[in-house]
Parts: C-alpha cells; structure tokens; sequence
C-alpha cells in the first residue's frame, strides 16, 4: 500500500518514541509535524528542532510530569484590573 503523495514528498525522521517531519515557515522558523498533522514545536533552526522534537515524542510518550501537548491559550485578562 503506498503512501499519500502529500505524505510521501516530505523528509521524515524517525525516533524511539514516534515520526516526525520539519518544515520551514514563512518568517524563517521552522516547525515540526506528527504523522498526523500535529504540530510539535517551533524553533530557530532546523537542527535545533529537529534534535528537540525527538525529545519532545519521549516526553509524551514516557509521560514525564504528566506532560500533554500544548493547549491554545487566547493572551487576555479577564476581569478588572
């Protein structure tokens, strides 16, 4: 069974604790993606982020902290200040 074309154009990395691709956006950052479309983190480099989202997968995976993935956030205060 073959891959989706989509799936299948990207550089994939591959660690203990899952797959990943890294991709760069359009201020210079780069971000990482699950295989599912997921993002992981955003960083400077692609060396860096590419190192970090390994590290990112086995804090997941191995639960540290009882870690989860990032929740958006909106920035704004309620109430009076």
């Amino acid at each position: 069974m073959s891959e989706h074309p989509e799936i299948a154009e990207h550089e994939w990395f591959e660690c203990e604790y899952g797959t990943y691709r890294v991709e760069q956006k359009r201020f210079g950052t780069w971000t990482s993606y699950s295989k599912d479309g997921t993002p992981l983190i955003t960083g400077l480099t692609r060396e860096v982020v590419i190192k970090m989202s390994a590290f990112h997968l086995e804090g997941v995976a191995t639960n540290w902290a009882n870690c989860r993935t990032s929740k958006q956030f909106d920035g704004t205060v309620g109430g009076k200040l």
